[in-house]
């Protein structure tokens, strides 16, 4: 009798989680297949594994589509994951693999780039609508291309040697930026905005401690509102993470290395960054 997806969601999750102990698998993608294990179990419970068939994940996946379909898509890969390892245990036949045969979704991106005449009227906005650290975080997001998270932890005591070191939360990478990087479009350095921050403790804090993620994303919203930067008719406007494209495009003009300014193991994943989504023209230089 095949195992139900109940007993194997106990194996499995045994067995993601020994990628993460030997650092396979990053700690964030460790929690996306907790949310993937706990989806299964109350989905289809005691249900033979074997028995799921390609239209009954089809409709799962479509069903999620209909909200989140980032998250649909992840749904997917991750499933054809759970069913994969499921083969290498011998639980079901080899090539039994119902969600890698459902049709992938294609999805794009609502969510408009963040330009840099934009940039300057929301951080304009910043300095009377909110609170006197938003505007540093907002040269600090520019000025280092690094993610929310990321920027909520720069402390301090990551400043040294003439460099700002960083490790990225999401990828584990590690890198050290210059203090005498320049955002020539800025007429900015990093140094210069590391000594607007406080010299002890977290560079962007309020009471003393790290402020929370959801402030930053909060404030942003507010301050763009207040400049009036708006969206074309259904897209999404830019959030506070969209200035890490905008800061690789910048530095890109300069010619920086900007695949390891955003800590990227692969070329194409900062191109990504550089897709302009179709919100201005690239001009050609002469």
């Amino acid at each position: 009798m095949s195992v139900t997806v109940n007993e194997w969601m106990l194996k499995y999750e045994a067995i993601v989680l020994n990628r993460l102990t030997v650092g396979e698998i990053k700690p964030k993608t460790w929690g996306d297949y907790k949310r993937l294990i706990r989806f299964c179990s109350a989905t289809w419970g005691v249900k033979p594994l074997n028995a799921l068939s390609i239209s009954e994940i089809t409709a799962e996946i479509k069903q999620k589509a209909d909200t989140a379909p980032f998250a649909a898509r992840r749904l997917r890969i991750n499933l054809s994951n759970m069913f994969l390892e499921a083969q290498r245990e011998g639980e079901i036949p080899p090539g039994h693999n119902p969600a890698l045969l459902s049709r992938p979704l294609l999805t794009t991106v609502k969510t408009e780039r963040l330009l840099f005449n934009e940039w300057l009227l929301i951080f304009k906005a910043a300095s009377y609508c909110a609170p006197d650290y938003f505007q540093r975080a907002m040269l600090l997001a520019i000025v280092t291309g690094q993610r929310r998270a990321d920027i909520a932890k720069m402390h301090s005591s990551h400043v040294r040697d003439g460099y700002l070191h960083i490790d990225q939360q999401k990828t584990a990478e590690r890198i050290a930026l210059p203090l005498t990087l320049r955002l020539a479009s800025l007429g900015c350095t990093l140094g210069e905005v590391v000594d607007m921050c406080p010299s002890d403790g977290w560079l962007i804090q309020k009471n003393g401690q790290p402020v929370h993620l959801w402030s930053l994303t909060r404030w942003f919203q507010k301050c763009r509102e207040s400049a009036g930067v708006e969206a074309a008719v259904g897209k999404m406007p830019p959030s506070f993470r969209e200035q890490r494209s905008l800061s690789e495009r910048l530095y890109r003009e300069q010619g920086v290395d900007t695949r390891t300014l955003l800590g990227h193991k692969y070329q194409q994943m900062t191109d990504g960054y550089n897709d302009i989504r179709g919100k201005d023209y690239r001009r050609l230089k002469i």
